[in-house]
C-alpha cells in the first residue's frame, strides 16, 4: 500500500500546504486591493481632470453668461426672448414652477389637531 517514503512525503506536502496557506491568501487578497486601488486612483484622476476643466470653463465669463442664459433663463438688454408653449398652454417656466401654498389660517395647535381629524376621518 504506502511505503514509509510516500507517507512522509504525503506528510510533508500536506504540512507545507497548512503553512503556506494564510501567507499566500493575504497575498492574492492584497493583490486584489492593490489592483483595486490601482483603478480607483485612476478613476479619481480622471475625475479631477474632469473637473479642472470644467473649473477652466466656469472662469470664462462668456460661458458663465452663457450658462445663466440657458439655466436661468436670462436675457441681456436688447436680446429679442422667445417663449415656447407647449400642448398644455404652460411656458416652462410655468410648467416647471412650484404651485403655491395653500395658507392655513388658525394658529399651529389647531392646523395640527384639524389634520388629525381628517386623518382619523
Amino acid at each position: 500500500m504506502f511505503t514509509g517514503r510516500a507517507l512522509v512525503l504525503g506528510a510533508a506536502v500536506v504540512l507545507l500546504l497548512v503553512l503556506l496557506a494564510s501567507p499566500l491568501n493575504r497575498f492574492f487578497g492584497s493583490r486584489g486591493d492593490v489592483n483595486a486601488a490601482a483603478s480607483q486612483l485612476q478613476r479619481d484622476r480622471a475625475e479631477l481632470a474632469r473637473l479642472r476643466a470644467q473649473l477652466q470653463r466656469w472662469s470664462d465669463p462668456g460661458y458663465v453668461q452663457e450658462q445663466a442664459r440657458h439655466r436661468l433663463q436670462y436675457a441681456m438688454p436688447g436680446d429679442t426672448v422667445y417663449v415656447t408653449v407647449d400642448k398644455s398652454g404652460k411656458n416652462k417656466i410655468q410648467a416647471t414652477a412650484t404651485p403655491k401654498r395653500v395658507l392655513v389660517q388658525g394658529s399651529w395647535n389647531e392646523v395640527l389637531w384639524k389634520s388629525v381629524e381628517r386623518a382619523g376621518g
